[in-house]
């Protein structure tokens, strides 16, 4: 049978691989809608996206990380603490991240969603279209993306306070800048 702590890096673990999965279909759907060339298609990526916050899935799991990494620090209070940086700032990484999907990214997507829902059949109209070249979300599910792995790398490598900040910066700082070049070209007023 199990001991506590392997039972403790079991849902961890999945914790995870489920925050990653769930990052990763916010990423895919988001790709994707930008891309649908007609209502119909983006009506389709649009439901993933509203059962994702719905059913708020991202937050729980995060909260299923947060309990059961606080369950190892605790049985590993000996060897890791609180104050360790890969520990805490990733712990805020975690925290920041999910109310940046919760306050930016889900309020955007569900505003795409409704606007689709009464739109008729046919080309995506213009004012969708410019909710989802919206910068801003662009940034943010990039942003979570790169968070997400720069928090996986701190939980990995086990780097210094210093650098675990770092670290967590720059992974967040590359996904984020990713919708610089369109906020260029937008405020040039450029085609997207």
């Amino acid at each position: 049978m199990p001991s506590d702590y392997e039972w403790g890096i079991f849902f961890h673990l999945a914790g995870v691989f489920a925050i990653g999965g769930a990052i990763g279909v916010t990423f895919g759907t988001y790709a994707m809608a930008r891309r649908a060339k007609t209502v119909q298609e983006l009506r389709v990526w649009g439901t993933i996206g509203r059962y994702m916050s719905q059913y708020h899935v991202i937050p729980l799991i995060a909260l299923e990380l947060l309990l059961s990494g606080a369950y190892l620090v605790g049985e590993l209070n000996e060897v890791y603490e609180w104050s360790d940086g890969w520990i805490g700032f990733s712990t805020v990484a975690l925290l920041i991240g999910t109310a940046i999907g919760y306050l930016v990214i889900t309020p955007r997507m569900s505003a795409i969603g409704q606007a689709a829902g009464p739109a008729p059949d046919g080309p995506v109209p213009a004012a969708i279209s410019e909710k989802l070249n919206d910068p801003i979300l662009f940034g943010a599910v990039h942003g979570n993306l790169m968070l997400m792995i720069g928090i996986i790398f701190n939980m990995t490598t086990k780097p210094g306070t210093f650098a675990s900040l770092l670290i967590l910066i720059v992974f967040w700082a590359v996904g984020a800048a990713a919708a610089y070049p369109r906020y260029a070209r937008e405020r040039l007023g450029q085609p997207r």
